[in-house]
């Protein structure tokens, strides 16, 4: 497990890289079609590559995540409260999503593919609560 979490902490600092990047060049497009393709990609590529769990690889980035919106947000009150128990759970959606697809259908592209899915539409309803 401690291995796992290590795997997905990789991926986190990978994806907190890139997200940066994506977000400082193409704006909010990237938080709804960018970053989900580069997070689903890197999380499900890092659990294969080292042979973990794709379902718990996900989980522990959705924990990364949420420690970072606490961390990130001090003063946002139940706002990063609420951001961090999003990143949870929306992770551990996508991990499942992915692990059953790959477990149903043998393809992890097409697995990271719904999952890309799943997470574009539930960025989006993220940003439009933020509003």
């Amino acid at each position: 497990m401690v291995k796992a979490l290590a795997v997905a902490g990789l991926a986190a600092f990978c994806a907190f890289k890139i997200n940066r990047v994506m977000v400082n060049r193409f704006g909010e497009g990237a938080v709804k079609f960018l970053i989900p393709l580069a997070e689903e990609g890197l999380k499900t590529g890092s659990a294969l590559l080292f042979g973990f769990s794709v379902p718990v690889v996900h989980l522990g980035f959705g924990l990364y995540e949420a420690g970072y919106d606490l961390l990130a947000n001090p003063g946002a009150g139940i706002k990063r409260w609420m951001a961090a128990l999003l990143a949870i759970m929306g992770h551990g959606l996508f991990g499942w999503v992915t692990g059953q697809l790959i477990k149903l259908k043998g393809s992890p592209i097409l697995a990271v593919g719904s999952a890309y899915a799943v997470h574009v539409v539930w960025n989006i309803i993220v940003l439009i609560m933020k509003r």
